[in-house]
């Protein structure tokens, strides 16, 4: 409306029903009465004067009297003629249109006093008996007073009218007397000069269907109904919404991340731009900070509004979320965990109400949020208990009930029943009271997997200690083999009847000596050399090696990517690594006819490797290494084992089990993670991450000189040379024929059976020994430990370590000691010499 409410000018009253205009003619007409009686009465006492003077008085008076009257007539006529000539204005053709609305009207003020109500208005008021004993026109709280109150109704739509928002309420039936009840929707819109338009609309069969209804229901649905914005903000929600959160009317809804617990608001808002309607499950923070869990549904609007219509509701059999019923019906202001309801609603750990004292027969009467989020919303009142459960394992309810009531020491363990991962829980059962029993019901999922992390831990670290100790003494036979292998060679050259069988042996000692070396990485006891990388060039030299792996039915790619880091780790492992994963693709695509093999590098950041299943990745930049095969796929029991050492899904003969040990051994031993991808039919993905490593000024010098190395020609075709060398062994055959062979090719060999023993050497010598060549591990002084004893000794000498296993300390130490360099056993003769006749360079010319 355009101006406030005014009187009908052709209702207002007439000047003769105006107050002063009744006092003035009663009091003039008391005087002239007044006066006439007197000059009747007194006129003898005061003579013909006396009378004369009242007689005129009353004529005065009623002079007046008629004056009045006229005037008032004639000011009448004169007004009934300037109104019907004048034009209403648009107040009073509002006032008087809704005068005559069928449906009731009030019109207030800001604190609710009434100010006008329509002849409607005050029938209903009047048929309800709102006016009781009071004259004044009644308020919509009032008339509705004796039909169930609707204070509420109307305080809620006063301050939605009060901030300038139109809303509309269904109010309760009202009697309207005689057997009549009747339904109103109740609308209040803001209004001009702080008043407020009330508008009764009846709900009767003829709008059951319309938006006054459908807008009630919404606000009142079992369900909660909130609009969201694309920054996780809720614009608007219904009245169950409120209820379950606990927010008193008119208070903002706080941001989604706040109403739900965990990733649950992420997850809602990474939603937006998929297809359809999403479907989230989440835990709700409730009223009395009561966690419950929910399902979302979430459809975002199209187009760049950036708003999504989200249903939510809780996973019992009411549609609420467990517990917050519980907290709503008996909410108050009081400590959480004070009643025995609210630790059973709150308790971390299911908790079931049984209508009976068998758990195997029993239905269940009530259960707590927890035990409801934890079966994924099965547990619910009115199912038998014992459906809860997966009895596929053989055991039988009766026995595993049976042990959880006896309250033995062995908990009683159950499964249960889900389509996901399993959830394994223990049961205990409180004693039973008016044939009735309480259930717990313990998450151990966690914990199983904790055991059997720690039964596969045990038996890895097992076969690492096996691997450690056998490896040592059974290199150091296999060396004595190899070197003896090979001298009989020399003797015996090709076309000699020995020369196949003495290859055969060397072939069968190069077998086993891989085998150790699987362990060893598997265990990660491998004596690693670290040093900066860069992958491109280590993919480039190992392009050639890979490409004679692959068949010819199989494509080899190799994508680099972009911004690259460096990395630190040990070259040879590292190709091995990725060596190892091509064979396996190559195998699962050769039953298929071939395929695609890709090998792609890519930069990632810390989140990335964290998503991927990496506990507590260094923060910063990594390295990704992809190795992706289109071969038959595993499926997920297969994808859980295939890191086991001896574990192979290829045939008997084909295969040790020990391949993606030995990679998954390498990765770990290098600070990286490992992760595998695959699909049956589609083919799988293994995922090196490795941390990148900033190099420093030195590191950065070698890597060019490497980078120049790369095109010499690093074995020399004369094995032969000179200088003085001290090998020190504890193995007698293998320091045997080590030292005959480089003595052979011109060296001059001292030998030692131990560190003390070279110790002992080096202080009595006088000449100084240009080579120093050294086992590892030996007992009394070992090699590093000889190495910093006689470090002053050894100034300008050469190192190179031998060894068939050493303990992890030692890549430390190979990776500190730039001078020093390693030579893993099992060598051959070649080997050996050229090795030597690397370290001494020109020395030995």
């Amino acid at each position: 409306m355009a101006e406030t409410a005014a009187p009908d000018p052709k209702s207002r009253k007439s000047l003769w029903s105006r107050p002063i205009s009744k006092v003035a003619f009663w009091v003039c007409g008391a005087i002239a009465i007044v006066a006439f009686g007197a000059a009747v009465v007194a006129a003898g006492e005061d003579g013909w004067q006396g009378f004369v003077y009242l007689s005129g008085l009353a004529a005065i008076g009623f002079l007046v009297l008629y004056a009045i009257a006229a005037g008032e007539t004639a000011g009448r006529n004169l007004r009934r003629k300037i109104d019907r000539n004048r034009a209403p204005t648009p107040a009073q053709l509002g006032f008087q249109a809704m005068e005559g609305f069928p449906e009731p009207v009030l019109i207030t003020d800001r604190r609710g006093a009434p100010r006008w109500g329509n002849k409607a208005y005050h029938a209903l008021a009047k048929r309800a008996g709102g006016f009781g004993q009071s004259f004044g026109l009644p308020t919509i709280d009032r008339i509705w007073a004796g039909s169930g109150g609707g204070d509420g109704v109307v305080y809620r739509l006063a301050r939605a009218a009060a901030r300038g928002d139109g809303a509309c309420e269904l109010l309760p039936p009202l009697d309207l007397g005689e057997g009549e009840i009747q339904r109103f929707h109740l609308e209040a819109s803001s209004q001009p000069g702080e008043l407020i338009l009330w508008r009764l609309v009846a709900a009767g069969e003829r709008d059951a269907g319309s938006a006054l209804t459908l807008a009630d229901w919404c606000l009142h649905a079992p369900v909660a109904l909130f609009s969201l914005r694309a920054n996780g903000e809720i614009a608007n929600g219904n009245a169950t919404l409120r209820d379950w959160l606990g927010l008193a009317e008119g208070a903002s809804f706080p941001p989604l991340k706040d109403v739900l617990t965990g990733d649950g608001a992420k997850a809602v808002i990474l939603s937006r731009g998929g297809e359809g309607v999403a479907r989230i499950d989440a835990r709700m923070r409730a009223r009395d900070g009561i966690e419950s869990p929910v399902a979302l549904v979430v459809e975002w609007t199209p187009g760049d509004s950036g708003m999504a219509r989200v249903v939510m509701y809780g996973l019992s059999a009411t549609g609420a979320p467990p517990g917050v019923t519980q907290a709503m019906a008996g909410a108050q202001d009081r400590p959480a965990g004070r009643t025995m309801e609210d630790m059973f609603a709150n308790a971390p750990f299911g908790v079931v109400r049984l209508d009976g004292a068998d758990p195997e027969t029993a239905i269940i009467e009530d259960v707590n949020p927890a035990l409801v989020q934890l079966s994924g919303g099965q547990a619910i009142p009115g199912i038998k208990f014992c459906d809860l459960f997966n009895w596929d394992d053989g055991r039988s309810p009766d026995d595993a009930f049976a042990a959880a009531m006896a309250g033995s020491g062995d908990p009683a363990e159950a499964q249960l029943a889900s389509d996901d991962k399993p959830t394994y829980v223990h049961l205990a059962f409180a004693p039973a009271r008016g044939g009735k029993r309480v259930a717990y019901v313990i998450d151990v999922t966690a914990w199983k997997e904790m055991e059997r992390q720690f039964s596969q831990s045990n038996k890895m670290q097992a076969v690492g200690q096996l691997a450690g100790g056998v490896a040592h003494d059974f290199n150091n036979l296999l060396t004595a083999v190899r070197l003896n292998c090979d001298e009989l060679l020399n003797r015996h050259p090709v076309g000699d009847p020995d020369y196949s069988e003495l290859q055969s042996i060397n072939q069968t000692v190069a077998r086993a000596a891989g085998l150790v070396r699987k362990l060893l990485a598997f265990s990660r006891k491998q004596t690693f050399r670290m040093e900066t990388l860069d992958i491109g060039d280590l993919l480039s030299d190992v392009s050639v090696l890979l490409r004679q792996i692959v068949e010819e039915t199989v494509r080899l790619d190799i994508v680099h990517g972009r911004d690259l880091p460096m990395i630190k780790a040990d070259k040879g492992q590292l190709e091995t690594a990725i060596i190892n994963l091509a064979a396996n693709a190559r195998d699962a695509m050769r039953d298929q006819g071939g395929g695609s093999l890709t090998v792609k590098t890519s930069k990632v950041s810390s989140e990335t490797v964290r998503n991927a299943g990496a506990p507590n990745p260094r923060e910063g930049d990594w390295l990704a290494i992809a190795v992706t095969d289109e071969g038959h796929g595993m499926d997920a029991a297969t994808l859980e084992k295939i890191f086991e050492p001896f574990f192979t899904t290829k045939e008997a003969g084909k295969g040790t089990g020990l391949g993606l040990a030995t990679v998954y051994g390498i990765v770990k031993q290098s600070g990286g993670f490992l992760f595998a991808e695959s699909e049956v039919g589609k083919g799988t993905t293994f995922t090196i991450y490795l941390p990148g490593h900033t190099p420093t000024a030195e590191e950065s010098v070698e890597l060019e000189q490497a980078e120049v190395a790369r095109t010499v020609e690093k074995a020399p075709e004369d094995l032969s040379g000179r200088g003085r060398i001290l090998l020190v062994e504890d193995e007698d055959a293998v320091r045997a024929i080590a030292a005959k062979t480089l003595a052979k090719r011109g060296y001059d060999v001292v030998e030692a059976c131990d560190g003390e023993e070279a110790y002992e050497i080096l202080e009595d010598d006088e000449e100084g020994f240009d080579l120093l060549i050294s086992d590892v591990v030996m007992p009394g002084l070992d090699g590093p430990g000889l190495l910093e004893k006689a470090r002053d000794m050894l100034e300008g000498t050469r190192v190179v370590f031998i060894s068939g296993y050493a303990a992890e300390q030692f890549s430390d130490t190979l990776s500190r000691e730039q001078g020093v360099s390693f030579l893993p056993k099992p060598f051959t003769l070649t080997q050996l010499a050229e090795r030597v006749k690397e370290e001494l360079g020109e020395r030995g010319e």
